[in-house]
């Protein structure tokens, strides 16, 4: 008989699929969470700067004193056979307040074949490109808040993918090197680069959910009466409206269990005349490149570097884009530290007047994290952010430079 708990009866979140393996073996559903609360304090409150889910231009996720920070809910439904599924559910305040799925997909993992694996699978999830978002439903352990990179992708870059790979294990050939090739298609990713090119990057941990709406602010040169009306001041990343498939490509290397990198190449095929649902086509590509050093038990060291393009209309927008962090983490007994540094820019690249979308930015993140318990953490992170957004003057007032600095307390927990 399976192993199920109740929880599983206490949420509507899990697909029905999801339980179409009962019936090809015996089965184990595994039910993990984890979730944080926090107090927060900026210096700069300025209306204008609060974050573009509430209409503003600011950069952080958040623009209050305390609140609730993402809940997360992993269920994974393990088989006796090839087959196993997972499920990564949320609750959280934005950018639309509620339950929602953030990840959900098929495994098939066959028994290796002389020595190399292929595995495959199939659903809603983000390509393996990040080292940084590698925890407990594509959180990240150092840090609260995710790099300029991650944060984007956390909230455009979801696919509605089919991915196959295959692994060379060193240890299987005797070598210290192990290697793993990807690639995959997928659709429903249409809108990606749209919140990228008007409001820039920024630093949060707020993943989309599907079919979630996302908002920005309404700036004046797609309100009523602006050069691109029809684009309205929101986006559902995920949406599919020309029906052309786009593709990724991957590739891992691994030496001695200590030293990781990832290599991928990411290109939507939208079609950039298309407007469906209130919504256009943005034609986005982009390599990422990812790395990850640990020199010691203690001492380990993340990097990534992401540069693309993105087209929207006939030429009516266009920017290039590129992003980098650095980050090193520092751990001893139940002390965790990590010093994170970003920075970011985006390039217009069009001729449409009144619609200056170039911005770029650099930011700090400090990160000290005690474990209090093997379920219960507590934190305090700081980030100064220093952004300029010539957009942001298309108000009255409103300034293109904006120094924001953030510092919070968070209770952290995980079952």
């Amino acid at each position: 008989m399976p192993r199920i708990t109740p929880a599983l009866f206490r949420t509507s979140l899990i697909p029905t699929a999801f339980f179409s393996l009962t019936s090809l073996a015996s089965e184990q559903l595994i039910l993990h969470g984890r979730g944080e609360f926090y107090l927060n304090k900026q210096n700069d409150t300025a209306y204008y700067l609060a974050p573009w889910w509430q209409k503003g231009t600011g950069q952080f996720g958040y623009h209050r004193d305390a609140g609730a920070g993402p809940q997360y809910l992993v269920a994974q439904l393990e088989t006796d056979s090839d087959f196993s599924a997972i499920v990564h559910a949320q609750w959280h305040r934005a950018p639309e307040a509620g339950m929602g799925v953030t990840e959900a997909w098929l495994n098939w993992s066959p028994l290796p074949r002389a020595g190399y694996r292929i595995r495959g699978r199939a659903g809603v999830f983000y390509p393996a490109m990040s080292l940084e978002n590698t925890d407990l439903a594509w959180t990240s352990p150092y840090t609260s808040s995710f790099s300029a990179i991650n944060s984007w992708l956390a909230e455009e870059v979801k696919t509605r993918a089919v991915e196959l790979s295959v692994s060379r294990p060193g240890r299987f050939f005797n070598s210290d090197h192990s290697l793993q090739w990807v690639a995959a298609l997928f659709q429903g990713n249409d809108p990606a680069g749209s919140i990228l090119t008007w409001r820039g990057f920024a630093l949060h941990n707020l993943q989309t959910a599907l079919g979630e709406r996302v908002d920005f602010a309404n700036y004046p040169s797609i309100a009523a009466g602006g050069l691109i009306e029809p684009q309205p001041a929101w986006v559902e990343p995920n949406r599919e409206l020309d029906h052309k498939t786009g593709y990724y490509l991957g590739a891992h290397w691994l030496y001695q269990d200590h030293t990781e990198v990832r290599l991928y190449w990411y290109d939507n095929r939208a079609e950039p005349t298309t407007f469906k649902h209130g919504q256009y086509g943005w034609d986005s590509r982009f390599v990422s490149l990812a790395l990850q050093h640990q020199f010691s038990e203690e001492w380990r060291l993340l990097a990534q570097y992401l540069n693309g393009d993105t087209l929207m209309g006939l030429n009516i927008v266009a920017a290039d884009y590129r992003s980098s962090y650095l980050l090193l983490n520092y751990q001893l007994e139940q002390h965790s530290v990590s010093a994170r540094y970003d920075h970011f820019e985006v390039i217009d690249k069009d001729q449409t007047p009144t619609d200056d979308n170039n911005g770029k930015g650099h930011s700090w993140t400090l990160n000290w994290t005690y474990q209090l318990t093997e379920q219960l953490n507590i934190a305090i992170e700081h980030t100064d952010l220093t952004s300029e957004q010539p957009n942001r003057t298309q108000w009255q007032g409103w300034l293109a430079e904006a120094k924001q600095c953030s510092t919070s307390l968070i209770f952290g927990y995980r079952w």
